[in-house]
């Protein structure tokens, strides 16, 4: 069996709140030199030495095809082959390289975009909407492919800056021509790409916008199903889809004209070169060979400089314009900052006890303690909530070892206090990918299996589960769910009915073997599951008017 490559290791970028989008991409760019300076080296000697082949022609033909000198020629034709062999060599590794560094950047940018987003600094657990997706697909890739800037335009710069001396030497005007009409053109293209430029940042953002809103309607076609809005998130979806039709079309407008105008730039600064080239050939102050270097010469400086008109400018207004999108994403990730900075990470004991007060409820967990909680399905998740996210619910207070939340830091928060909601989610990939997370302990794997009862489907956890677990039934989703959040050994866990698609006699096993797997630990479980409410130490029930069955209290 292959073992597949791990994925590298890769620092988030860091963001700030003087970072511009400009200096972002210059930080993005800046972040793989490993790769992209030997691929910008590489490119050069690619470029330079395409550039260079009308020059060899140029001297093969005066020192060899018009003196017959049989020697010369043999000579100057092997110096060709050699160039050709090296310019090759040269192209390859150099596009290796640079598709290496673009990758690695799209590694680096999602890796950063995930941990902001999942883990805020401000501790926030907002779900990222659909636009995220948006940014971390279109955006992700518009900027990496900036890394192009710190290669290919360099190397036609330099290619350029080749073409101008090459032409010195053939006569000062034609070179003297082009150091300064190349700059020039390039300066006068910039200038025509900056409306473009603009709109490609608002045509993105309403792409985004429109994605977004796509994938946030497939992701609650139930919701909206059951609601019967089908009609008024179709004409919703329309509009969007419609504005962005109307960017697209005004930014390819946009892009037309500024290609046309580019064209024109470029046009006639070639043109003046042959034409000054060709005048010089006339009054005989260039050679046969000379003319046949001039003219090639000539014919390889256009392409260099449309390159960069057609290629490396709207790639730098796209990046522009993605990094722009990206901080927003990022900055927004964070939402406001903490209000108390020096909060304490954490000053309870490893298991502490657990108090959740409000909004008609009053809940205590001791330590080691398995406790049931037994309420209607809205008051179920809004306590779930509050767990999950203490400070996003102002009228439940959760506290540990008297200890309000507000005084532990987020992470100090999390590091105490695991909740598996109910809704499940896994990861494509195998079982074990979804069972050993951040957090979870690859020891507790087969005692967290067992008492999830997967051991009947689970027998190798490197089994595929498909995309979102599609490959398993909705109670076999619901079981290794419940086995990853065992696996994590929490000090306190929190259960919100883990265990409403399985079967009865499944869900019996499962409450015989849960308080056993959490010795020493605290759990809290919400649930409507008379079996699980059963095997709980003692039960909370915010229902009294309905008996609860089993060996449970009543407080």
């Amino acid at each position: 069996m292959n073992t597949p490559p791990s994925t590298p290791a890769v620092r988030p970028f860091a963001v700030g709140p003087e970072t511009t989008p400009g200096r972002f991409v210059l930080h993005v760019i800046g972040s793989v030199r490993r790769s992209t300076v030997p691929a910008m080296l590489l490119a050069i000697v690619w470029q330079v030495g395409e550039s260079a082949v009308p020059v060899v022609m140029g001297v093969a033909i005066d020192r060899a095809l018009a003196t017959g000198d049989a020697g010369q020629l043999g000579l100057w034709l092997g110096v060709l082959i050699t160039l050709y062999v090296v310019l090759t060599a040269a192209a390859g590794l150099s596009l290796r390289l640079t598709v290496s560094s673009v990758q690695l950047v799209q590694h680096r940018l999602r890796a950063t975009l995930s941990a902001r987003v999942l883990h805020p600094v401000g501790g926030a657990t907002r779900a990222p909407d659909g636009e995220v997706v948006s940014v971390m697909t279109n955006d992700v890739g518009r900027l990496s492919n900036g890394t192009f800037l710190a290669i290919m335009p360099i190397a036609r710069i330099f290619t350029i800056g080749f073409i101008a001396a090459s032409l010195l030497v053939t006569h000062w005007l034609l070179g003297l021509v082009v150091l300064v009409g190349a700059p020039v053109s390039v300066w006068l293209m910039g200038l025509l790409s900056e409306r473009l430029s603009r709109d490609t940042r608002e045509y993105q953002a309403l792409l985004a916008s429109t994605v977004g809103r796509a994938t946030d309607l497939v992701a609650g076609y139930r919701v909206i199903k059951g609601v019967r809005a089908e009609t008024e998130a179709t004409t919703r979806y329309r509009q969007a889809s419609g504005a962005a039709l109307v960017g697209a079309q005004r930014n390819a407008g946009l892009l037309g004209r500024f290609l046309l105008g580019s064209g024109v730039v470029t046009g006639v600064f070639v043109l003046a070169v042959t034409g000054l080239a060709g005048w010089f050939a006339v009054g005989g102050q260039l050679s046969v060979g000379g003319l046949i270097a001039t003219v090639g010469l000539t014919q390889a400086l256009l392409p260099q400089v449309e390159s960069i008109a057609r290629l490396s400018i709207p790639n730098l207004a796209g990046s522009r314009a993605s990094s722009a999108r990206l901080l927003d994403v990022l900055r927004g990730a964070d939402g406001p900052a903490p209000a108390d900075g020096g909060r304490s990470p954490v000053s309870a004991p490893a298991v502490p006890t657990l108090d959740v007060v409000g909004a008609g409820v009053r809940v205590q967990v001791e330590p080691g303690e398995l406790v049931g909680v037994r309420a209607d399905d809205p008051t179920a998740a809004r306590l779930a909530e509050a767990l999950l996210n203490p400070e996003g619910d102002r009228d439940i207070e959760v506290r540990l070892d008297g200890l309000a939340v507000h005084e532990l830091s987020p992470a100090g928060y999390r590091s105490l206090v695991t909740v598996a909601p109910h809704r499940v989610t896994l990861f494509t990939g195998t079982i074990r990918d979804n069972l050993t997370p951040t957090g979870a302990v690859p020891e507790r794997l087969d005692a967290a299996v067992r008492a999830a009862a997967c051991d009947d489907f689970a027998a190798d956890l490197d089994d595929p589960v498909g995309e979102n677990g599609n490959r398993l039934s909705g109670g076999q989703r619901q079981r290794v769910a419940l086995a990853r959040a065992l696996a994590t050994d929490a000090p306190v866990l929190v259960l919100h009915d883990p265990t409403t698609a399985v079967d009865s006699v499944t869900e019996q096993v499962i409450a015989g073997r849960l308080g056993a797997v959490r010795t020493g630990r605290s759990t809290l479980l919400i649930a409507s599951s008379p079996a699980l409410l059963a095997g709980c130490d003692r039960v909370v029930d915010l229902l009294a008017d309905v008996p609860v069955p089993g060996r449970t209290e009543v407080t």
